[in-house]
């Protein structure tokens, strides 16, 4: 069994879960939703950051993450339960192999969701025959696709570390609502008792931190809209416009992916090392 099976298994088995086809159509009809009534193409041409291009924002970095974790992680920890990872770890094939066949699996059914979300939106906006910008739609579309893959190694480590369906519900919970809800009053309220010095430091560390800032501000930055953050965070929307801070980013998004990644096949190994 090579990893490609793996994936292809992986594909199987999760496309027929009810949870996809749920977030499939709650997806597809709020981004239909936002496409109709979240503004005119007139209002600013799809070419700033008007009400539709924050209504379309929101909705990936609340509801993107939160399918993600829930997918990712109930799906490898339900094949703890069912005995079929532990019959995987009888092949001889690496643990690594085994973690990036099911990452594969599992990002070409994300895959599938958000595109027909994305497509039957695009349909919307072509028969109603819309001034809309290519670039504008692609723009969200790659970015709501990089937020699925950085949340996915996430999911993949919520699953390695939960026993049970029940606890990796629970612990995707709690991430998601730390990453998506908690953080930015976490941020705010360090910025109220810092000096102005290192606010500068203090944000760009925060985008950073959490995937889903470094979506939301990469993905400002990249429709030319990095004057929303005001003057104060002027520097920082130099920077980030940037050779340095494009690279930054994309580095940083990188290493999101691989390190939950390590750390779930380097847990497994000691399992399996341990006969767990």
């Amino acid at each position: 069994m090579n990893m490609l099976m793996i994936a292809r298994h992986e594909l199987k088995v999760i496309s027929r879960s009810k949870w996809v086809f749920s977030f499939t159509i709650l997806y597809t009809v709020l981004a239909i939703t936002i496409v109709l009534f979240g503004g005119s193409a007139e209002e600013a041409g799809f070419t700033g950051f008007n009400r539709m291009a924050a209504s379309l924002l929101n909705l990936s970095l609340f509801l993107v993450p939160l399918l993600t974790l829930l997918i990712g992680s109930t799906s490898l920890v339900g094949d703890k339960e069912d005995g079929s990872l532990t019959l995987l770890f009888t092949y001889p094939i690496p643990t690594s192999r085994i973690l990036v066949g099911k990452f594969i699996g599992l990002l070409v059914t994300l895959f599938a969701v958000i595109t027909f979300g994305y497509g039957a939106a695009s349909l919307i906006l072509f028969f109603s025959k819309a001034s809309v910008s290519l670039h504008f739609f692609l723009l969200f579309y790659g970015f709501t696709m990089l937020l699925m893959v950085l949340f996915l190694g996430l999911a993949m480590l919520v699953g390695v570390l939960s026993s049970t369906r029940f606890q990796a519900l629970g612990l995707s919970l709690i991430l998601w609502a730390v990453t998506v809800l908690f953080y930015e009053f976490v941020i705010m309220g360090l910025a109220m008792v810092i000096g102005k010095q290192a606010i500068l430091a203090m944000f760009t560390a925060s985008i950073l931190l959490n995937p889903v800032e470094l979506i939301r501000v990469w993905t400002i930055i990249s429709m030319d809209s990095g004057s929303i953050f005001g003057p104060h965070l002027y520097d920082l929307t130099v920077w980030s416009e940037g050779n340095i801070g494009q690279i930054v980013f994309a580095l940083t998004a990188i290493l999101w992916v691989l390190i939950p990644i390590l750390i779930s096949n380097s847990i497994l190994k000691r399992g399996i090392n341990h006969g767990a």
